[in-house]
């Protein structure tokens, strides 16, 4: 069977849902959100949050309209600058105690594709989202989420596809050859082991890689990579993108349990910290 046309929905950015806070640190986020709008013909949604809670609300309704208010007039401002790009611009101001939970129902709501949101910054959404709730947006979300550090464009050198051969890894390495074949980049590609003496498991590795390799070649993309001994994974997969110069590195949000556990647990997202280009998590969709 066919990994490519079993998994090409999950190349699909059409329905962008951006998470910002409305500042400079956003701004990466944003740029790169109008961007891929524009590249694959789609739309934005940008939200934002106010934190609240029942008893706050009781003792400052007042001020929680005041802060709802603000926060609509700059997200206005958004819209107009992707709006500027060409990009059709929807927004909402959400009201929430959790970030994680605002931009997941969110999400949902509008049948997001993908979900774009900065890695860190200093006040409001993005200070909040931050380390766990970040991780727990790329573990729960129910579509393909982007997290752009500060100072970020849209990639033009290398995107970087770690895979384990599991659905989520060959779901990942569909959307990471339509990037880059849309960007007219090459491809890496690597596969983590913790010994090459496991014959089993190089195997397993090297047939992921096979089937990588064999998919993006038919689509035109040039394509590298091999199979890396080494542990920790992350340490492992950090080193190996840069190395490579990657602009953006593409994994699974969850693999098989035989692999070391390449994509099990917090892998994925303790990735997010350890590289300096822009991280997407692919979901099992």
């Amino acid at each position: 069977m066919n990994a490519g046309q079993q998994l090409l929905p999950t190349g699909r950015f059409g329905n962008i849902l951006l998470a910002t806070e409305c500042s400079e640190f956003s701004q990466s986020a944003e740029d790169l959100a109008a961007a891929l709008a524009v590249q694959f013909q789609g739309r934005v949604t940008a939200m934002t949050m106010v934190v609240s809670n029942p008893e706050y609300e009781s003792v400052a309704f007042g001020l929680l309209q005041e802060k709802e208010s603000a926060a609509m007039q700059q997200l206005v401002q958004v819209k107009e600058r992707i709006m500027l790009q060409g990009v059709p611009c929807d927004v909402q101001v959400r009201r929430g105690v959790y970030p994680h939970d605002e931009i997941i129902d969110a999400a949902v709501e509008i049948g997001a594709d993908l979900v774009v949101m900065g890695r860190r910054g200093r006040r409001g959404l993005a200070r909040l989202m931050v380390g766990d709730a970040t991780a727990r947006v790329v573990a729960k979300s129910p579509c393909k989420v982007l997290v752009v550090p500060r100072g970020q464009t849209l990639w033009h050198k290398t995107i970087f596809l770690a895979t384990d051969g599991s659905r989520y890894s060959d779901r990942a390495a569909v959307t990471a050859t339509i990037l880059a074949k849309k960007a007219n980049i090459p491809l890496r590609v690597v596969s983590v082991v913790e010994t090459k003496s496991n014959t089993n498991r190089h195997a397993i590795a090297k047939d992921a890689l096979d089937r990588v390799f064999n998919h993006a070649r038919e689509e035109g993309v040039e394509v590298t990579g091999n199979v890396i001994e080494g542990h920790p994974v992350v340490d492992v997969l950090a080193e190996a993108a840069a190395a490579c110069q990657a602009d953006l590195v593409v994994g699974g949000s969850h693999g098989r349990t035989g692999m070391e556990r390449v994509f099990l647990g917090s892998v994925m997202e303790r990735l997010i910290g350890r590289v300096s280009c822009p991280v997407l998590a692919i979901k099992g969709g």
